[in-house]
């Protein structure tokens, strides 16, 4: 029987019969520019080929394959005899039903499944029920982290003075102020803490004057000049400019900042608007920046365009008081988790698929990374019936879902750290899962790329791929694909194929698979939900990579 979870941690029910940063490598952004770089130039490649009726070599020795309006780019040489490779089944509907139940084990308010809470505790145990239940051997993994809690739901606002505040006969904003009138800003929608945040209590009549900075990434901000006051800055929703303001923000003096999210989603969500998301800041930096610790009274909320816009007309204009309190501990060490599922093979080499399990504090995350771990349990899924057709695979297979990753990849780092040796020696291959969706309604041309950083795993992904496309034609003409190869050092350290690749002893570098899809704009905010969600996607990643890795388990000589 296959076991979905319902959402009631009790409660394991049967679906159907048995017949998815900081420092090293590049950023993100950067990441995402080399696949977009990459894929402009195998385009321009395309019209070459399309000049040449019959294959050709391109100087890399490259292949150009060109199926349905998608493009995938692989190495081969003349001559070389293609595997007969297997594609493997891949139920979209299970997928959905499996990210269905980890969105339902959500926060009962905020939705999401901040690392080291009760919800991702739940989550754990919950994959942890299904990997046992599919017959693997499983272990949870546990290992205590920096990290923050939020211990109540946040307030933020403003208060104007009335008329005894404004004769100064009582407290600006005070209590015993007459007309005053009080604003507050909605949670999720309106404002987000950003990771690491500290405390703050004001109530509304202390002289905390708002001092306007600008924008984070101006060279010549004058951060001295928020001493004693609350920094409101311009920004896009980027780690780094989080760092930036944890950087210079406490050792300035400054109170606490407000970070308007003025770049990203902007129009794509709420129109006219920008919405805020949440992001943690680069834990290294802070505590760099400030004495090997993170500051506990230096609050830091990002807030949605028309919030920025809100606060600095209203301030400009009038004597308004900020009201703000956050009760937030990140003072020591919170408990994240690793359940991981294995099928013990014949050899103590390796093959791994994972994804990570929390979410965002204040957002489903049905995409991020829902859509990752769903497709995880459903590989998982499907490889149970191949083992139990085929028998003991030559090599190892583990699924293993990461807690931590929205706040620095810490799951997977420590994981990798407890395992470094072994995974130096036997590592085959990671396939890893963040987001390998795109949106039902194709924004951003229903782009993924998966991409590897060694030519042979590129080479054989690469031919399942040109298998995929004559299995799923329409699937294949429908979306964007692009199988790409990046150097080691181009492999990024933004997802939790990161520390595999980097982390290992002795130089190793881990040979590592990665898919991206082209994501949402829901990207980390509070409407990224199941509405959004588009299970047929998850099944080109997961044929293409499941495929590969059932090659490496049973059939590679």
């Amino acid at each position: 029987m296959v076991y979905v979870n319902t959402g009631k941690r009790e409660s394991i029910y049967p679906l159907v019969q048995e017949p998815k940063r900081n420092g090293k490598g590049m950023s993100e952004a950067t990441v995402k520019d080399a696949v977009l770089a990459e894929t402009s130039r195998v385009t321009s490649l395309k019209a070459l080929a399309l000049a040449h009726p019959k294959p050709f070599i391109a100087t890399s020795l490259a292949v150009l394959v060109l199926t349905a309006g998608t493009v995938v780019f692989y190495d081969s040489i003349f001559g070389e005899e293609i595997p007969d490779y297997t594609l493997i089944d891949f139920d979209p509907s299970v997928a959905r039903a499996f990210a269905q139940g980890l969105v339902d084990l959500g926060h009962p308010q905020w939705e999401g499944r901040m690392s080291g809470s009760e919800q991702e505790m739940l989550t754990s145990e919950s994959i942890m029920d299904n990997f046992s239940k599919m017959g693997y051997q499983v272990k949870l993994n546990t290992f205590d982290v920096p990290m923050f809690s939020i211990d109540s739901e946040p307030i933020f606002g403003y208060c104007t003075p009335g008329t005894l505040g404004q004769a100064g006969l009582a407290r600006s904003c005070g209590p015993e102020d007459v007309n005053r009138e009080q604003s507050f800003f909605e949670h999720r929608s309106e404002f987000v803490i950003q990771g690491y945040s500290g405390s703050i209590q004001l109530n509304g009549f202390e002289d905390a004057p708002l001092v306007d900075l600008g924008h984070v990434n101006d060279e010549n901000i004058d951060w001295a000049s928020a001493s004693g006051g609350i920094i409101i800055i311009s920004a896009g929703g980027d780690s780094s400019q989080n760092a930036i303001v944890w950087e210079n923000g406490p050792t300035n003096g400054a109170l606490g900042a407000i970070m308007v999210n003025e770049e990203y989603n902007c129009d794509k969500l709420v129109q006219g608007d920008c919405v805020p998301i949440f992001k943690a800041g680069i834990y290294s930096r802070i505590i760099a920046a400030n004495q090997g610790q993170v500051p506990e009274d230096f609050p830091l909320i990002s807030v949605a365009k028309s919030v920025g816009e809100e606060l600095r007309e209203t301030f400009n204009e009038t004597d308004a008081k900020i009201i703000w309190n956050m009760d937030i501990d990140n003072s020591g060490d919170i408990t994240v988790r690793v359940p991981c599922g294995t099928h013990y093979g014949k050899s103590n080499e390796l093959l791994m698929v994972g994804a990570h399990h929390d979410t965002v504090y204040q957002s489903a995350g049905a995409v991020d990374d829902s859509s990752g771990t769903a497709t995880v349990l459903e590989l998982a899924r499907q490889f149970a019936t191949i083992i139990n057709s085929t028998g003991q695979a030559d090599r190892t297979i583990s699924f293993c879902t990461w807690g931590g990753e929205e706040e620095g990849l810490w799951g997977s780092k420590s994981w990798v750290q407890q395992n470094a040796d072994d995974l130096a020696q036997n590592l085959r291959f990671y396939a890893n899962l963040d987001m390998n969706h795109a949106d039902k309604d194709l924004r951003e041309n229903g782009r993924m790329s998966l991409f590897m950083n060694y030519e042979d795993d590129h080479k054989h992904v690469s031919q399942i791929a040109d298998k995929f496309s004559e299995n799923y034609p329409d699937l294949w003409a429908k979306y964007q694909v692009n199988i790409l190869h990046f150097d080691h050092d181009d492999m990024g350290y933004n997802s939790d194929h990161g520390p595999f690749v980097f982390d290992l002893p002795d130089n190793t570098r881990g040979r590592v698979g990665v898919c991206y899809g082209s994501g949402s704009w829901e990207y980390h905010s509070y409407l990224d939900r199941m509405d959004r969600f588009n299970e047929e996607s998850l099944t080109v990643s997961a044929v293409i990579y499941g495929s590969y890795l059932k090659y490496l388990a049973w059939d590679d000589e």
